[in-house]
């Protein structure tokens, strides 16, 4: 019970202050909100970092530049839309990591080189590059509506997910190994709501969401259920490190990484759904 009252606690401070800063604080491409994710991003790449470096391996600065992509994102769209700056940042992010362990590497005669480059090229894309698209959706059309549509699709999604786990989820847990508290009905809950939601965006605000009934339903569902798996790809990551959580900054949620692991996931479908698919 303590661990649902930190969490409706937490929710009802969160939520209403990213309404406010998306709301209230658009200006200058919702930089706000923008800088806010960054500085997430920034705390996640370090909780990264620590489960990574679980077995004591030296990882070449990658928990202090996390924040570097979602960062180049938000520079590039707003100053210099016509280059990829995000991509030749994530290149020389690489490129700089390779570079590194050819000095690096004598220490332990280059055994670990490829293990210390796998984990270090892991921790920039993770959570780096997936906040990165996060931060694209600031730059949307109507994007106040898109961004709190995100949120509402994510958010919705662990709710009805962990209360219809707890209503109908007591026979059917165990499916997946690497949470093997999450159950059959609280994947459906977590999916379905979300998905209903996203058909709702299209019948209630058409002049906003100019896309289809039909649409709405599928950018709801597959957008849930890559926050679904977000979830579980964090829980793989912390059953490799051995810990629960990935830190303790958050009552009741653990770390940054145990809050916006479904968010950082879905945000690449979510993108590329409206982008590619509807035209927004």
């Amino acid at each position: 019970m303590n661990g649902m009252k930190s969490r409706f606690l937490t929710g009802i401070v969160a939520i209403p202050a990213l309404i406010f800063i998306v709301v209230l604080l658009p200006y200058r491409d919702y930089f706000a909100f923008c800088l806010l994710f960054i500085l997430i991003t920034f705390v996640g790449s370090l909780e990264m970092h620590s489960l990574l470096s679980k077995d004591h391996e030296k990882l070449p600065f990658t928990s202090y530049t996390g924040a570097v992509l979602p960062l180049a994102q938000y520079v590039q769209f707003r100053y210099f839309p016509e280059m990829e700056l995000t991509f030749y940042t994530l290149m020389f992010l690489i490129g700089l990591t390779l570079f590194i362990e050819i000095f690096t590497g004598a220490r332990d005669n280059f055994h670990g080189t490829w293990e210390r480059n796998s984990k270090t090229v892991l921790n920039i894309i993770y959570p780096g590059l997936f906040s990165s698209f996060v931060i694209r959706i600031a730059f949307l059309e109507n994007a106040t509506w898109y961004i709190l549509l995100f949120f509402l699709l994510v958010f919705s999604s662990d709710t009805f997910a962990f209360f219809c786990g707890m209503a109908f989820g007591r026979s059917n847990k165990g499916i997946i190994k690497v949470s093997p508290n999450k159950s059959i009905a609280g994947f459906a809950g977590g999916i379905l709501i979300p998905a209903v939601l996203g058909l709702l965006s299209a019948v209630l605000f058409p002049a906003v969401f100019t896309y289809s009934i039909a649409e709405g339903f599928a950018l709801g569902f597959l957008t849930a259920c890559l926050a679904a798996v977000g979830d579980l790809i964090e829980s793989s990551f912390k059953r490799s490190a051995e810990v629960k959580d990935s830190g303790t900054i958050i009552p009741g949620r653990g770390g940054i990484l145990d809050s916006v692991d479904s968010i950082v996931i879905a945000a690449p479908v979510y993108v590329a759904i409206l982008t590619l698919f509807l035209g927004v």
